[in-house]
């Protein structure tokens, strides 16, 4: 598993992101297996029902709560 930067801003540390991740809350950060992953946003204000990169930014961004920034 490859650790995410907690203060990334991208689709992997968001609560809305659908990817195949795992949330550390430990450590306080979001694990992917590979930088190719993408999955389903659900968040209504930002790409919703779109295939996102799990280093994909958008404008409706919000930090998963188990993230610690």
């Amino acid at each position: 598993m490859i650790p995410v930067m907690k203060s990334a801003n991208w689709c992997a540390n968001c609560a809305y992101w659908n990817g195949n991740r795992k949330i550390d809350g430990f450590f306080g950060r979001a694990e992917i297996e590979n930088f190719n992953e993408k999955g389903t946003c659900a968040n209504p204000r930002g790409y919703y029902a779109q295939m996102c990169p799990c280093n994909g930014q958008c404008p409706a961004f919000e930090r998963h709560p188990a993230i610690k920034n």
